[in-house]
């Protein structure tokens, strides 16, 4: 299914934007990302990362730019309105400044998949530009295409590149089920198993851990006498990006001092091992992942440091190693 059948419109709110058109540029081969294929606009630079994909130009002497990015297909929300949001809302709302948490959008359908347009202006550390997102959406899957540019002379090269890309015909509508409600066991919230393979773009937006206290009494090895405890709590607030960016924010109490810590480096994700890389690698291995309709909750063993082995029952066994589960929790 070509998109260019449901874009029309997205060509009028592109032109709107700018009020003015640049030429086409020429393209190149067909590629493929998953279910997507697209042809690569001429000129730009390609940067290939798991299930996302980005073409961006600069030009040094003008400081215009253009990025455009394929999110590859994921699952989705299970209403295209909602798909849309999830995505602005991760992609944009999350990763940079914009007035718009809720843009106006325009919406078309064709070949059991539907498409969602919309955008505004948006301010990041590359200055000013526009930010345009169209998700496309069909039996449970969703793929989103961000364009973010700071020069009218780009919009028929984003409206080109999106009107040229071809997805996979979706499978039969009877093949899919609804997603489960929420299983309560015991009084607590069931956070299964993921479904699928997750992705870096699965992980992105504000994750928070929540506030953990933990209590270590010491004794004498030879007498069992008291020798003092020492008490930490502590709270942690980690932002991921689209293109597998981390930064942790890190607030300690620890026997009624404050301690704090900022630090960057990115992820890796690798069936159901979560490795973030900083000047170390830590590793965790995902087990669970619940997308709710206010927020996703992600549940993570360990964790495990460079090159140290993870067990086997920690994949296998459910209730091995379960002092070292931390629940992530990221609000929509």
């Amino acid at each position: 299914m070509y998109i260019s059948k449901m874009t029309g419109k997205y060509s009028f709110l592109l032109t709107l934007a700018f009020v003015c058109l640049a030429s086409a540029a020429a393209f190149g081969q067909t590629e493929k990302l998953g279910i997507v294929r697209y042809t690569p606009p001429a000129g730009m630079t390609k940067t290939l990362k798991e299930n996302v994909v980005a073409f961006s130009e600069y030009n040094a002497a003008t400081s215009k730019y253009c990025i455009i990015t394929i999110y590859g297909g994921t699952a989705g929300t299970g209403t295209a309105s909602g798909d849309f949001k999830r995505e602005w809302n991760n992609l944009v709302v999350k990763q940079m400044t914009t007035e718009l948490a809720d843009p106006k959008t325009d919406t078309s359908a064709a070949d059991g998949w539907t498409v969602t347009a919309g955008g505004s202006s948006v301010t990041s550390e590359a200055g000013t530009a526009l930010a345009f997102l169209t998700v496309i959406s069909g039996t449970g899957t969703t793929v989103s295409i961000l364009a973010v540019f700071n020069d009218p002379a780009y919009v028929s090269r984003v409206d080109s590149f999106v009107s040229g890309i071809d997805l996979d015909k979706p499978a039969a509508s009877a093949n899919v089920t609804a997603p489960a409600p929420p299983q309560i066991q015991n009084g607590r919230l069931v956070v299964p198993l993921p479904t699928r393979q997750l992705t870096i773009a699965d992980f992105a937006g504000e994750w928070g851990e929540d506030a953990s206290r933990i209590s270590t009494t010491y004794v004498d090895r030879s007498s069992g006498a008291y020798r003092g405890t020492d008490n930490l709590s502590f709270k942690s607030k980690m932002k991921i990006t689209g293109t597998g960016g981390y930064a942790n924010d890190f607030y300690a109490i620890r026997n009624g001092k404050m301690e704090k810590d900022y630090t960057t480096g990115s992820i890796r994700v690798n069936g159901r091992v979560l490795s973030i890389v900083q000047k170390g690698t830590a590793k965790y291995v995902i087990r669970g992942w619940l997308e709710l309709p206010d927020m996703t909750i992600m549940v993570v063993c360990g964790p495990w440091f460079d090159e140290q082995e993870i067990p086997e029952s920690i994949f296998t066994n459910p209730d091995q190693g379960t002092n070292l589960n931390n629940t992530w929790v990221r609000k929509k």
